[in-house]
């Protein structure tokens, strides 16, 4: 093997490129940016793979010019992808440019190939030095034109104050990878036109290339992240949903008309069954105000209302569950609904009081069928 790269760097580049692309596969969708992405990557392993079948570092090579031919279809799908991320153009507009331009590209590629092959194998010594600049202009120009597009596109995010850091770090390090892959092409194309510097041609494209290749992979594979922690349950909302379960089931169970019914459009989202949930939850607490059991002398002494105290909340589980009992029963009202413990002005603040009444929840239940059980016994003792 001719390549730059050792064997077994690049063996695990193109092995965990390929896991990623293939997360992708599973947990990505079918939109435009998908497509493209995916298409990016299969060309990138393409490429990758060809260049370990080159025998020599030079032009001449028919693997170099496959995987020149590669890296130009590559970049024609980073373009489309800075199109797309610019918002220059609709999704199924930039899907069927991307199409055309890939066909030329392919096209261009081929040709090369083939001519070459037809010279060898009819005898004839055919120089390659201009089909190899013509391809190696093509590449350098396709590269930095998508470099100039990124770096315009990813410049938007930076110039923003209320851009996250993450997302800075992300433009910066999608700058950094284009313009290193360019330079290492401006590169390699005077080294076919003139001659310098010496040292084999396509050697710093490749390592270029595949820098690039992982660089932007990992990238392209954050959003997994995100999709696979959905997928699994493990997301923000669902873990507070499965926290609220416990208050949810009991309260809709004494009142089970305020449950409302699941929008089969959305109904698999965490978000919006977390909203559900706590509206549910929310609207269950108000319909069982009028079951509610008196506070106790100590909680209304010390209750403060704006930030309750463990036993001020502890004393309202009670009751609520003393209510939702007496309303699942059938018993008469105590009396006028009493105002909810806590009036939250957010979504933020009512969910973490939720949060807090479902953290002592079982405690509570527990503390409050315990002497039931107790009394169901004792009347059945002799």
């Amino acid at each position: 093997m001719s390549s730059s790269i050792p064997g077994g760097v690049a063996w695990a580049v193109i092995g965990y490129v390929t896991v990623l692309l293939s997360a992708r596969f599973w947990l990505g969708g079918s939109a435009v940016m998908d497509r493209l992405v995916n298409h990016t990557g299969l060309w990138s392993i393409a490429t990758l793979l060809i260049y370990r079948c080159a025998s020599t570092p030079t032009i001449d090579d028919p693997a170099n010019q496959l995987a020149l031919g590669c890296v130009l279809m590559t970049t024609t799908y980073q373009y489309s992808i800075g199109r797309l991320v610019s918002a220059d153009s609709e999704p199924d507009t930039v899907w069927r440019h991307q199409r055309n331009v890939a066909l030329l590209a392919l096209a261009a590629a081929a040709s090369t190939v083939l001519a070459a092959e037809s010279a060898r194998y009819s005898g004839r010594s055919v120089d390659l030095r201009l089909a190899g600049v013509g391809l190696g202009i093509g590449c350098a120009f396709a590269v930095t034109y998508n470099t100039v597009v990124l770096t315009r596109t990813c410049l938007g995010p930076l110039r923003d104050v209320d851009t996250p850091r993450a997302a800075r770090i992300v433009c910066t390090v999608l700058i950094g990878s284009n313009a290193v892959l360019s330079g290492a092409h401006a590169l390699s194309l005077s080294q076919l036109a003139t001659g310098w510097p010496d040292g084999p041609q396509l050697s710093l494209v490749q390592a270029a290339f595949t820098l690039w290749v992982t660089v932007n992979a990992t990238l392209h594979a954050v959003p997994l992240v995100a999709e696979l922690e959905l997928r699994v349950g493990m997301d923000r909302e669902t873990r507070t949903c499965r926290r609220l379960l416990p208050l949810w089931c009991d309260l809709t169970a004494a009142v089970p008309e305020i449950v409302m019914p699941v929008d089969v459009r959305h109904g698999s989202d965490s978000g919006t069954r977390l909203l559900r949930m706590t509206v549910e939850i929310r609207d269950a607490m108000l319909h069982l105000g009028a079951y509610l059991p008196a506070e106790t002398v100590e909680v209304q002494r010390n209750t403060v209302r704006e930030h309750e105290s463990d036993p001020a909340l502890t004393d309202y589980a009670h009751r609520l569950i003393q209510a939702a009992q007496a309303r699942k029963a059938g018993l008469p009202r105590v009396g006028a609904p009493p105002p909810l413990p806590v009036v939250a002005h957010d979504f933020d603040a009512e969910l973490a009081h939720l949060i807090d009444l479902a953290r002592i929840w079982p405690q509570a239940k527990a503390a409050v069928e315990e002497p039931i059980a107790h009394r169901t016994v004792d009347r059945r003792s002799p």
